[in-house]
């Protein structure tokens, strides 16, 4: 051919260029998420008799915030340990590494379970991390040390080594898959913990999958006598948060125990849309519940 001059592709040619399929992400049905949540908790109840029965040394339970996890597993420690089969203690907050140490250490004999409950410092220390990595390594003898000097321990009698052979519950609102797939630079401690440990994504993040999550709290019978509330009540609001989701500052269980409040003191608790025309009394509720 000579030189400059283009070749045509035949039309045979360019019919079978490949061309990259799009990609269809699935979407779930709102009943798809309900039976999708409602049997991840029911994993829950099983990793909590787990647990108990000793046979789940430790376990990461992730999801959002107010959701209803540390309810259910603390219903079923607390419920074993007044029966005797178990002692458990829980941190939430902050917590230094010298203080975790003693924690374990107070946790360290068969039948202790440490509950570390939205106490996300721990994941952010190294010298925390290094502790739990030893308490939760799946040897048959896993032996924690404290080589600092300490006068605390000194003066609790806290040894500076110790064999642990209780259990470790955490609860937390991070999302550990994605901390790891961000590659950060406490990614492979990150890895290294849920190594050692069964990790239980509860699955609920997305707003829609809270708000799910609420009904099923809500509406179910416990939840009523507890809050002195009627079917009605609850389904109204319910109601209410479906239309009001993105006016609501924090989405959680916490949310409508508030709602609830408002909903005993006064019948039209409901803030209406015309918040100019609102006297004083419908303000303060209207901010309550919109600044919760």
């Amino acid at each position: 051919m000579p030189k400059g001059v283009y070749k045509r592709k035949t039309r045979a040619q360019r019919a079978t260029r490949s061309v990259t399929p799009a990609v269809v992400v699935p979407t779930e049905t709102v009943a798809e998420i309900d039976t999708r949540i409602r049997s991840t908790f029911d994993v829950l109840e099983q990793v909590s008799q787990g647990v108990i029965s000793g046979h789940v040394r430790s376990v990461i339970v992730s999801g959002a915030a107010g959701c209803g996890k540390t309810y259910t597993l603390e219903t079923a420690l607390a419920d074993a340990e007044d029966r005797g089969v178990i002692r458990y203690q829980s941190v939430r907050g902050a917590c230094s590494a010298i203080g975790l140490y003693r924690l374990l250490f107070e946790s360290s004999e068969p039948g202790n379970v440490l509950v570390i409950d939205d106490c996300d410092s721990v994941f952010a220390d190294l010298d925390s991390l290094n502790l739990l990595k030893s308490a939760l390594d799946s040897s048959k003898v896993r032996r924690i040390h404290w080589n600092k000097e300490s006068r605390v321990l000194d003066g609790e009698g806290v040894p500076r080594s110790f064999e642990f052979k209780g259990s470790v519950v955490f609860i937390t609102n991070i999302d550990f898959s994605n901390e790891i797939a961000a590659e950060r630079k406490m990614s492979p401690h990150y890895q290294a913990l849920l190594s050692r440990c069964l990790y239980l994504d509860l699955g609920i993040h997305t707003k829609q999958e809270i708000l799910v999550r609420i009904g099923q709290v809500v509406l179910g019978e416990q939840f009523l006598a507890d809050n002195e509330l009627s079917h009605p009540q609850a389904e109204h609001m319910m109601g209410w948060l479906h239309t009001n989701i993105n006016r609501v500052r924090t989405l959680s269980i916490r949310t409508v125990l508030q709602l609830a409040s408002l909903v005993k003191i006064r019948r039209d608790w409901e803030p209406d849309r015309k918040s100019t025309r609102l006297n004083s009394s419908h303000r303060c509720i209207s901010y309550a519940v919109f600044c919760l």
